[in-house]
């Protein structure tokens, strides 16, 4: 199947980079994924995940927010409101080169994010979230001491599975300013959760909630013996053929 690279500008102005996953035939329908927080697009989750929506039909666009793997700009200068902007920057250039996606995934933050852009975008059929946080300041866990000082206005940085990444204090902020409880409210499309059991970043409560807040049909499926990353490829491959059979119902 042929991977399309293209690069278009972000939320803030700065250029993406993306790769768009085309399948082999006429597409079903045009995808986005989203990556978690820290990673890349090809972190393993959106890397896979991306391309087993594309074996099954599915045009699908995975890119680097801004500041991450191979797109401009400086992730200490962005958040979650940025992450959301990114989303709707990649929105548009779907629009305006192929066709605007009926279909938003995404992993951990990404998923949460992905929830705020198809409230915004009321020409998105339907989300599906894995292993997504039910507030964006859940990921302040990652913070440790650095919350201390974030909290003081002073600038910090955190570590992510080895890798330091700088933070100014406006970051905690702007997670702070989302109550996604009261703005899911406002969300009425279709949504797929996935909850991965016993994942040691995202409890089983973010599921739960997620389904309880989300104003349209909702449905929670649970993974076993998985983890945060899907790392083993089946659980990847069962994802994207749940997404597959609970779309083609659903839009």
């Amino acid at each position: 199947m042929p991977s399309i690279k293209a690069s278009f500008p972000g939320g803030s102005g700065h250029m993406l980079d993306s790769r768009l996953e085309m399948p082999d035939t006429t597409p079903k329908a045009y995808a986005l994924c989203c990556h978690c927080f820290t990673c890349s697009k090809d972190t393993l989750t959106s890397y896979r995940m991306s391309k087993a929506m594309a074996a099954r039909g599915y045009a699908t666009l995975r890119f680097d927010f801004t500041g991450l793997g191979g797109s401009e700009g400086v992730f200490a200068n962005t958040g979650f409101s940025s992450n959301v902007a990114d989303v709707m920057a990649a929105i548009e250039y779907l629009n305006n080169h192929y066709q605007t996606p009926a279909l938003l995934i995404g992993h951990s933050l990404g998923g949460t994010a992905i929830l705020e852009a198809a409230i915004q975008n009321k020409k998105i059929k339907a989300v599906a979230t894995i292993a997504s946080p039910s507030q964006p300041d859940h990921v302040l866990h990652h913070f440790g001491h650095a919350l201390t000082l974030l909290e003081q206005g002073i600038a910090s940085s955190i570590e992510v599975a080895g890798e330091y990444y700088d933070i100014e204090p406006a970051f905690i902020e702007d997670l702070r300013n989302y109550d996604m409880q009261k703005r899911l409210s406002e969300l009425h499309i279709p949504a797929l959760i996935f909850n991965v059991k016993n994942d040691s970043l995202v409890g089983e409560t973010n599921a739960k909630e997620l389904n309880d807040w989300i104003a349209g049909k909702s449905r929670i499926i649970s993974l076993e013996n998985s983890d945060h990353l899907l790392s083993k490829r089946p659980d990847t491959e069962f994802v994207a053929s749940e997404i597959d059979s609970w779309f083609s119902e659903n839009s």
